[in-house]
Formats: C-alpha cells, sequence, structure tokens
C-alpha cells in the first residue's frame, strides 16, 4: 500500500502503473489520431477548394 514519507507519497513500480497498454488501446489509438488526420485534412483541403 502506498504511504506518505515526508512531503510525497511514496508507491511500487506496481502500485504507481496505472494502466496497460494492450492491443485494443493501441489500436483504439492508432484509429482515433487517423481519423483526427483524415478529419482536419478534409476540412483543410474543403475550404480551400471551395
Amino acid at each position: 500500500m502506498a504511504h506518505v514519507e515526508e512531503d510525497h507519497i511514496e508507491a511500487t513500480p506496481v502500485e504507481s502503473r496505472q494502466g496497460f497498454l494492450d492491443r485494443p488501446v493501441l489500436v483504439v489509438l492508432a484509429l482515433s489520431t487517423g481519423l483526427a488526420a483524415l478529419a482536419m485534412a478534409a476540412f483543410f483541403f474543403g475550404s480551400a477548394l471551395g
């Protein structure tokens, strides 16, 4: 269990780990980044052409 040490919290690496990077997390990250890039490109080129 994490405990307070003077003015900061002491925690082991396992206790301080907040999440995991597994395949579903990386897929969601890649897809959302790609979709955001496509949306920005469509907005930029759509407004530039017309």
